[in-house]
């Protein structure tokens, strides 16, 4: 969700580093934004609401510098609400991702004090205020000691950064929301995710929950234990990630971009994993019990892995949505596996159903495109889906690699691992030339022309195709705002079809043989009360009004449909001239509950 960024060294640097490195993080999602720098003795601040786009900061070039992006939580869109937030002095800005649930009660202490927004953030920079003035140094910074004091006060999931204008240093302390701590020899950077920090180190290190780290102008970072106050060696990491390009190249939009770059990443998983999903498939041969977690999208893929795993290896594994596995709680023991799903390995949902899982002694497996994240560093056994950074909110290749490793795990489990890369590989093709079909006919850009003014669009599935169904509905209502839903057709006479009514448009997976008479007999169901019926299938069907051709057949095709059904609602958010890229409310690392 929030951003964070910042600076600390010994020359002044402008704070265009400090705005570049808050586009980094634009992708997680927020609704302003915000900087403060040391200066004189105290902080300077601006912030406004809305996207940074090309904004150029007003601040001075500054030693020390620290800078947020806000998804909103407590207090409306506005820019005193905006982060960063100044103590009564202007000494100290402060800077929040989470959110502090005893708000209300610390600000009733806090009387004396002004406040000037809505948050549940201002409480903490007061806070610190009075902290700071009535605490011991004791071999600590005033700063970071008078934080964790604070610190040990707040309830709830929070990340908490301080700029100390008066000293030049950034003192941060955390249980939930990530952060990370980058070491160079201009000086020390903080992030709330190291994609941020890639352009300036390689030198990491990841601040875990219950600990502070003090960044002071000589460029030393010092991590603490918050409970105690103890100081603790820090442990840092030489990364040697890639830095993906960060442009567009030819496209328009980023999810444009990603949704192209899914053949090249189908190809590297097929050829780069096999030892990852050998080790997942083994995991699961040995467990009496497995379950798939996930969130959004996420759950959807762990979904679709609930029915390769049967319908592939004879395997039953239970998919259970992430804010929902409290329910597999009791389930669960020493022999049990849990895989749990997350583009980003920050998302707190995932994150709590890992950790209930090992306090029950059971194992977890992770799948997740950000190496060093929470979830990979937490997971007994962690494979990368090595996509790249997905700029754009809504969750593309990401979610089709992670269904090209659950294919292979399944074939893996089967004893026909070669078949899964096969699957994967000929998924690529299929994507690609799905692709270039569209640019050259324009096939699913006409049918997005049709479905615009709609109000409702159901898409349908059966078997495999269910879940598939439900992917498709959340990316056409996440970046478009109609309202979509995927529907089991079926479960069409149980109570769906009383919303068909002339013209409804609904959408038919029906690239299923074993299901195909079933999945058609439907279709012509909410044809004869007036659907509008569009098939992506093999073959065209007297059932259906419009035909997206899908060329592919077995698991292959669900990653044809995927591109088209991810095309058509990137196509829809043009028509109804939605940023495809940054949808409204919506934000890609959901780090608090």
């Amino acid at each position: 969700m929030c951003g964070i960024f910042g600076f600390v060294g010994n020359t002044d640097r402008p704070t265009s580093v400090v705005v570049e490195g808050l586009k980094d993080l634009e992708y997680r999602g927020y609704d302003s934004w915000g900087v403060a720098v040391a200066a004189g003795g105290g902080v300077l601040s601006e912030k406004q609401t809305g996207k940074i786009g090309d904004a150029v900061s007003s601040l001075p070039p500054a030693s020390a510098s620290l800078g947020h992006t806000r998804w909103a939580t407590h207090g409306a869109v506005t820019q005193q609400n905006a982060h960063p937030h100044l103590d009564c002095s202007g000494r100290l800005a402060v800077i929040h991702n989470g959110i502090v649930e005893n708000h209300d009660a610390i600000r009733g202490r806090l009387q004396r004090h002004q406040f000037r927004s809505e948050t549940d953030t201002e409480v903490v920079v007061h806070l610190l205020e009075e902290e700071m003035a009535g605490t011991a140094a004791n071999g600590r910074s005033r700063l970071v000691t008078g934080l964790m004091s604070g610190f040990r006060q707040l309830e709830g999931l929070s990340a908490i950064a301080v700029l100390d204008g008066e000293s030049g240093e950034i003192a941060a302390a955390k249980n939930g929301s990530p952060l990370v701590v980058g070491l160079s020899e201009e000086g020390s950077y903080l992030a709330s995710d190291p994609v941020a920090l890639l352009p300036h180190t390689r030198k990491l290190l990841f601040v875990e929950d219950g600990q502070a780290v003090s960044l002071d102008p000589s460029g030393t970072a010092r991590v603490f234990e918050v409970g105690s106050g103890r100081e603790i060696e820090p442990q840092v990491r030489e990364v040697d990630w890639p830095v993906h390009d960060r442009t567009l190249g030819p496209f328009d939009h980023y999810m444009e971009k990603e949704i192209n770059e899914q053949p090249a990443v189908l190809r590297r998983l097929a050829a780069e994993k096999s030892d990852d999903v050998s080790t997942l498939a083994r995991m699961i041969e040995e467990s009496s019990r497995v379950f798939i977690t996930g969130c959004g999208t996420a759950n959807n893929a762990g979904m679709a892995g609930q029915y390769l795993m049967s319908r592939i290896a004879g395997r039953q594994v239970t998919a259970v949505m992430a804010s929902e596995m409290r329910l597999a709680g009791p389930l669960l023991d020493p022999t049990s596996l849990v895989i749990a799903l997350s583009q980003s390995g920050e998302t707190i949902d995932v994150l709590d159903a890992a950790r209930l899982a090992q306090s029950r002694g059971a194992r977890v497996a992770a799948l997740t495109n950000s190496e060093g994240s929470s979830l990979y560093r937490l997971a007994d056994h962690s494979i990368l889906l090595d996509c790249g950074p997905e700029r754009c909110v809504l969750a593309t290749k990401t979610y089709t690699a992670k269904l090209a490793l659950l294919v292979m795990t399944a074939y893996q489990l089967a004893g026909r691992a070669e078949e899964g890369v096969h699957a994967v590989v000929q998924g690529a093709l299929l994507m690609e030339a799905l692709l270039v079909e569209e640019r050259d006919r324009g096939n699913i850009e006409r049918l997005a022309e049709r479905l615009a003014d709609s109000d409702h669009i159901f898409v349908l599935g059966r078997d495999i195709n269910y879940p598939l169904a439900l992917e498709a509905a959340l990316k056409i209502k996440e970046v478009s705002y109609i309202h979509a839903e995927g529907f089991a057709s079926g479960e069409l006479k149980h109570g769906v079809i009383a919303l068909i009514e002339p013209g409804t448009p609904c959408i038919v997976l029906a690239t299923e043989p074993s299901v195909l008479r079933e999945t058609l007999a439907g279709t012509a169901e909410v044809r004869a009360r007036g659907a509008f019926t569009v098939g992506l299938s093999p073959d065209p069907h007297p059932e259906f009004e419009a035909h997206l051709p899908m060329r592919g057949g077995g698991e292959a095709v669900l990653f044809e449909a995927a591109a088209a059904f991810q095309s058509l609602a990137y196509r829809l958010a043009l028509r109804l001239e939605r940023d495809p890229d940054k949808p409204r409310n919506l934000a890609k690392s959901v780090t608090v509950r």
